[in-house]
């Protein structure tokens, strides 16, 4: 027999992943950990893998986005259709509307932030080949030629799909969920960090920033009384 799913602590996890956030952006970038990490991706002017490779690029860039925007049309579309069509009604549920308020914002949050943060890719650095100076995440809007590489973009698809953790049935279907998020989101990450797109903190701010909005739809929707288990 399944177990109950793992009841969290919404408020709490909020309070945590906020800190967290704040250690990772502060912490990766002052301590020299991101430049650090990436010369291991960078060797002999080249990365460890060539961004316009195209049978790598269709499988952790090109196939899981457009993957990712077929399942959002299909949610969006089972919604409306449900106000149109008696036999989907039953696709009117809070759950859906959930999916899909997730699958939009995760992204749109973060491309906010890469818009307003000026952060510019390890392959735009002259560290790594390029142009650019490096400077820090609270430096970057002095530069003239701003990036947009901060947080990690496409990723965000992946890391998305954390929303599970808080709607699955069991612990079973939970760890699923989290587990398949998890793997899908780092290498969606991990693809455009070993071509020179994103440094680690980029992807794991991506990951936090997801779980904050994933907590705050959720709350939004479900209210804080929908668990009153804490873990």
């Amino acid at each position: 027999m399944d177990q109950p799913p793992i009841r969290i602590n919404r408020v709490r996890h909020l309070v945590v992943y906020v800190v967290l956030l704040f250690v990772v952006v502060l912490g990766l970038e002052n301590t020299g950990l991101d430049i650090a990490i990436q010369h291991f991706f960078y060797r002999n002017g080249a990365w460890l893998v060539d961004s316009a490779q195209p049978v790598i690029r269709f499988l952790f860039y090109d196939a899981p986005k457009k993957l990712l925007v077929l399942y959002a049309i299909l949610i969006l579309l089972a919604l409306v259709l449900s106000f149109v069509l008696k036999p989907m009604r039953r696709f009117r549920t809070r759950n859906n509307l959930f999916i899909l308020l997730c699958l939009l914002l995760v992204p749109a949050v973060v491309g906010l932030g890469k818009k307003e943060t000026h952060v510019h890719c390890p392959y735009q650095l002259q560290e790594f080949g390029g142009e650019v100076p490096y400077v820090t995440l609270f430096e970057a809007n002095k530069y003239e030629a701003p990036g947009r590489c901060f947080p990690a973009g496409h990723a965000s698809g992946g890391f998305a799909l954390l929303l599970f953790v808080l709607i699955a049935a069991t612990r079973r279907q939970q760890m699923a969920a989290l587990s398949g998020a998890m793997a899908l989101g780092w290498a969606m990450g991990g693809y455009q960090m070993v071509n020179g797109r994103h440094f680690l903190s980029h992807t794991l701010t991506t990951i936090l920033l997801a779980w904050i909005v994933i907590l705050l739809v959720h709350l939004a929707l479900f209210g804080r009384r929908y668990y009153s288990v804490s873990t």
